[in-house]
């Protein structure tokens, strides 16, 4: 095969001839966005953002909608289940079509798709049409959009900025998502109050169309990843079988496999489940409590970001996104066993930080030890490990915390997840000595 290098893309625009003088030292950090300087890259960044403000806002106009359509809990719950169910389905062939075509050519294609049910489904709401079967269906759009992009987007970064800069590329990019998810709810919620939810849909559609046209631009030779005479015949299974071959073949790249799994289940499904118990019941706050939560944690993310924007390079990454694990978890406790919700918002806090810090290593080891022919699928395993454990991880927590009591929950899945991040931290030392 011939694989494109991503260390050939293109060089910063500021850069010029000669060689360049080493930059002084830094005694405090101070953010750098060197990935801002290859040109489609920047698209790319605010075609991410777009998308995750149009995303952010889905999460409440729907919710919103099923409550006003039926006023049922239920129902809204079977929204958010039926959005994520295609993950299951199709994020795994989605990782099998990213590294067989144009990557910038899949994503247009599905947010085509997601801006044109959006568009639609706010006709349908504006003119009293929709219903909670038609919201059902939207629903399970929006879902396999997001099932298809997330891997082929994570996919995409390697190929716009060289490897040296690849850790700041996944962190910038990140802070994309972090920022827009804090304005997407915010934006929904006006546009809900003052013109109703159908203002709500109408706006997320123009935020998928501005995402998809900034797309456009892009380089196109950008995005070959093999020549198309070197290509397999296509086989959805052979090319899973090759992916899990490369994948039993790098145990540390496996190891963070591994540890994605471990944190869907113990970490972000629990979250998901108890958090909004643990702010009700435990310290006697309401929904405004609970928002004030998650935008200290997404503060904590984007505080961590800046930091890692500021490293040129590190070693022993796989150690740090095992602590930063560790760390987590035990912030998870500490939320949990917290008196007062000041106490509670400022575990809310590093476990943002922590949790930034962790996803960053994370996509950023293993884009840069994945070959470009397999990227798209090794991402989409990477999306299926954290993401389809997610509702797994929320079922264990509610029956934990059924049969127990919610604090006891906590403390057991805490302490599981910590557990599995220090056995691979202490017993596989190639993994804890990947940079």
């Amino acid at each position: 095969m011939t694989v494109r290098d991503p260390a050939s893309a293109e060089q910063p625009e500021a850069s010029s001839g000669g060689a360049s003088p080493e930059p002084p030292r830094r005694r405090i950090p101070v953010p750098s966005f060197t990935a801002m300087g290859y040109r489609d890259f920047r698209f790319y960044w605010v075609s991410t953002a777009t998308l995750f403000v149009d995303q952010g806002m889905a999460n409440v106009a729907l919710a919103w909608l099923m409550l006003e359509l039926t006023d049922s809990v239920a129902w809204v719950a079977l929204a958010v289940a039926v959005r994520g169910l295609p993950l299951f389905f199709l994020t795994i062939p989605a990782g099998v079509l990213a590294d067989r075509m144009d990557r910038r050519l899949l994503l247009m294609v599905t947010q085509v798709i997601a801006a044109t049910s959006a568009i639609v489904f706010a006709i349908l709401v504006a003119t009293d049409l929709a219903t909670a079967p038609l919201a059902l269906i939207y629903a399970t759009i929006l879902g396999s959009s997001t099932a298809v992009g997330l891997p082929t987007r994570q996919a995409i970064i390697p190929m716009l900025v060289p490897r040296e800069h690849l850790l700041n590329a996944v962190v910038t990019g990140s802070m994309a998502r972090t920022s827009s998810q804090l304005i997407g709810p915010a934006l929904a919620g006006v546009l809900i109050d003052l013109w109703g939810v159908e203002a709500s849909f109408a706006v997320q559609a123009a935020f998928i169309v501005v995402s998809t046209l900034t797309l456009i631009p892009m380089r196109r030779e950008t995005m070959r990843i093999v020549e198309q005479e070197d290509r397999p015949s296509f086989s959805i299974r052979g090319d899973v079988v090759e992916a899990w071959r490369f994948l039993r073949a790098n145990v540390p790249l496996l190891v963070i496999i591994g540890l994605m799994v471990n944190t869907g289940l113990f970490m972000i499904g629990p979250n998901q489940a108890l958090v909004p118990v643990i702010v009700k019941d435990e310290l006697d706050g309401g929904s405004g409590a609970l928002g004030l939560m998650f935008t200290a944690m997404a503060f904590g993310t984007l505080s961590t970001s800046l930091f890692l924007t500021s490293l040129g390079g590190m070693k022993n990454k796989g150690g740090f996104f095992a602590m930063a694990l560790i760390g987590g978890s035990i912030c998870f406790i500490g939320i949990a066993l917290s008196p007062v919700i000041w106490l509670a918002m400022l575990f809310f806090y590093f476990w943002g930080a922590f949790g930034g810090f962790f996803v960053s290593m994370s996509q950023s080891l293993l884009q840069s030890h994945t070959p470009q022919e397999v990227m798209g699928r090794v991402m989409s395993v990477n999306a299926l490990s954290s993401q389809g454990t997610m509702p797994l991880g929320a079922l264990l927590a509610g029956a934990l915390a059924s049969l127990l009591d919610v604090q006891t929950a906590v403390l057991i899945q805490a302490f599981i997840c910590a557990a599995i991040a220090m056995s691979a931290l202490l017993f596989i030392p190639r993994f804890r000595r990947l940079s």
